[in-house]
């Protein structure tokens, strides 16, 4: 072998193990390529994801060493922990995948991505490097309501209730053509005022509310609104496969029960009958008759008092209008007859003591007659009573005689 073609092989040798081929392992040795949802470049566009859709992101793992890696692992800060799934051993000059399937979130996440693997008879452990993520995108509809009953006013009909709608974008994209309804309520459509857009709101921008609302005209009962809400954000995002995926219809609802009052019902005036007194005198009118005893005839006004304070107390005004003296009790009314104050209509009158009948004939009675009824008596008033009832006569008696004789 010549001088020139020793030097050659030399020099081939060492560059051989100084880049690990040839039985060396190095630097370089394991290499790394990351696609998200089917785009290798994540890293400059990063893949827009439905928020709450599937990312998953697949790690291709290159082992140029002669040497087999142990406990191949990947570590990347934008996949759940745990979530990724590697082979044990990737075996020298093949390649492996690793794995992630997760949910998305809001936001871009975009980060550097580590792989490793171990070489235990060397004791070194190869590394590779790469950027990788996506960006969760999507608008949120929130809707949450409020009713306000008015007050019923008189004379029945129900009340009016006022609905008030809040729409609220959570989300970080607009959403756009935001519809109100209420089926609970009936609505028409477009009946909700969303500033003068008939039901609709044009565009709510990220983090951002508007208000629609509503005045119905109810009967009295227990009632349930039911809004919803529906928009779209337009957005076309990327499937796990890196497919289009159109942007869906977003709904929200919420609900709200409430009750409308029953109006009270407005008070009827009360007419007097033709002929009859004013209800303000009526009770003076009474209270007059009882003071002066007399007892009205049947059908004249009056012959029925009214019941009211001043009656209770037994006065009254006169004609005049003054207050009236009250009468003594049985002032003006014959023996055994009862107030036509305490008669209620339709009721027999008591019919007047035994004791009060024979009094009614005392008048009629003469001097031999009054002796024979207190001989009657005798019984009852005893001796002494009895001979004073006839002693005081015949003392009389004699007097008037004596003064005849005169």
């Amino acid at each position: 072998m010549s001088a020139g073609l020793l030097v050659a092989v030399l020099l081939a040798s060492a560059l051989l193990e100084g880049s690990g081929w040839a039985g060396g392992v190095g630097d370089g040795n394991l290499r790394l390529s990351v696609t998200v949802n089917g785009r290798a470049d994540s890293d400059v566009r990063p893949p827009e994801v439905r928020v709450g859709a599937w990312v998953v992101k697949r790690y291709r793992l290159l082992n140029v060493s002669e040497a087999d890696l142990h406990r191949v692992r990947v570590l990347d800060p934008g996949a759940p922990a745990g979530s990724v799934r590697c082979p044990a051993v990737l075996p020298a000059a093949e390649e492996a995948e690793c794995t992630a399937r997760f949910r998305a979130v809001a936001g871009r996440h975009v980060h550097p991505v580590r792989a490793e693997g171990d070489v235990p008879a060397l004791r070194t452990r190869l590394t590779a490097t790469a950027r990788a993520g996506y960006a969760g995108v999507a608008g949120a509809l929130g809707l949450t309501e409020e009713v306000v009953v008015a007050t019923p006013g008189t004379g029945g009909g129900g009340a009016s209730a006022t609905v008030t709608y809040t729409v609220t974008n959570r989300g970080n994209l607009p959403l756009y053509t935001v519809r109100v309804e209420d089926p609970g309520l009936a609505l028409a459509p477009g009946a909700p005022d969303c500033g003068g857009q008939g039901g609709t709101v044009a565009v709510l921008a990220p983090d951002t509310s508007a208000f629609c609302r509503t005045t119905v005209r109810l009967r009295p009962g227990t009632y349930r609104s039911a809004g919803r809400a529906s928009g779209s954000d337009r957005a076309t995002t990327l499937g796990t496969g890196g497919e289009r995926v159109t942007a869906p219809l977003l709904t929200a609802g919420a609900s709200a029960v409430f009750v409308v009052r029953e109006a009270p019902v407005a008070p009827v005036p009360r007419t007097p009958a033709p002929g009859a007194p004013a209800a303000g005198s009526s009770a003076g009118a009474a209270g007059a008759s009882a003071g002066a005893g007399a007892v009205p005839a049947p059908g004249a006004p009056g012959a029925l008092a009214r019941t009211d304070t001043n009656a209770g107390t037994g006065t009254g005004t006169d004609a005049a209008g003054r207050p009236a003296a009250p009468a003594a009790p049985g002032a003006g009314a014959a023996p055994g007859a009862v107030p036509p104050s305490s008669v209620s209509p339709g009721a027999v009158p008591p019919a007047p003591p035994p004791g009060l009948r024979r009094a009614a004939g005392v008048d009629d009675e003469g001097f031999l007659g009054r002796v024979r009824r207190r001989g009657r008596e005798a019984a009852e008033f005893g001796v002494a009573t009895t001979l004073l009832l006839l002693l005081i006569p015949a003392a009389v008696a004699a007097a008037l005689l004596g003064s005849r004789r005169k």
